[in-house]
């Protein structure tokens, strides 16, 4: 996965520098700086590969799961100019006090039923941005995100909050209002989660490493 990720950074990267050097002559980075604020909305595509040991035997299952979770909330951010066409992107987003289900999870002899939701996603970012055009920009995206986590059902233990790398790569329009218009697409990789006491016992474990492929947009104003 690391490995990966350094190529599709390094590709993300020289690209950018690329379009950097040939838009050099129209395009403004001046244009986006400044302190800016925007609300946003996603469709968040969830994968989770984990395991389930249930109870004294250690009878361990392995298995995968998806679903779909929209998010909404708002973030802000600084656009820092770093030469005629470059500049840098630093954000906080919060994803909103909604929860999505992640693992909905049925013992071997069903006697118990529990439910993982994720909520309140937060996440600060950095990505690195040429202006193409005097109004549009495109970037690429580096960030951190940390997610609450809940179980709900016939269960002892309480999950670990996950935190997770997030990357994407996305363009920006802007209008001489200071109104802007942001699409991205990315993903998130989380850390693995782990849930004890499953049915009241405390030798049932459900663990998993969520994966989110997500589709992104925000309306916003910069100031």
């Amino acid at each position: 996965m690391n490995a990966l990720r350094t190529k599709v950074w390094t590709y993300a990267i020289a690209l950018l520098v690329s379009l950097g050097f040939s838009t050099a002559t129209f395009a403004g980075s001046s244009d986006f700086s400044g302190v800016w604020i925007a609300g946003h909305a996603e469709l968040n595509v969830v994968a989770v590969d984990g395991t389930h040991t249930v109870g004294d035997q250690d009878e361990v299952s392995q298995g995968s799961i998806g679903g779909f979770a929209p998010t909404a909330g708002y973030e802000l951010g600084f656009n820092l100019p770093l030469g005629p066409v470059f500049f840098v992107t630093l954000g906080l987003a919060d994803g909103g006090s909604g929860s999505a289900q992640l693992v909905k999870v049925n013992d071997n002899q069903n006697a118990a039923d529990v439910a993982l939701h994720a909520s309140d996603p937060t996440w600060y970012y950095i990505a690195p941005s040429i202006s193409i055009f005097d109004n549009s920009a495109v970037y690429v995206k580096f960030g951190q995100i940390q997610t609450d986590l809940k179980a709900i059902g016939d269960v002892t233990g309480s999950p670990n909050n996950i935190d997770g790398d997030m990357w994407g790569i996305g363009t920006t329009s802007i209008a001489n209002n200071g109104l802007f218009f942001k699409t991205e697409a990315g993903a998130i990789q989380y850390d693995q989660f782990k849930i004890t006491g499953i049915g009241g016992s405390a030798n049932a474990i459900v663990e998993g490493n969520p994966l989110v492929g997500y589709g992104h947009v925000s309306i916003g104003y910069k100031f």
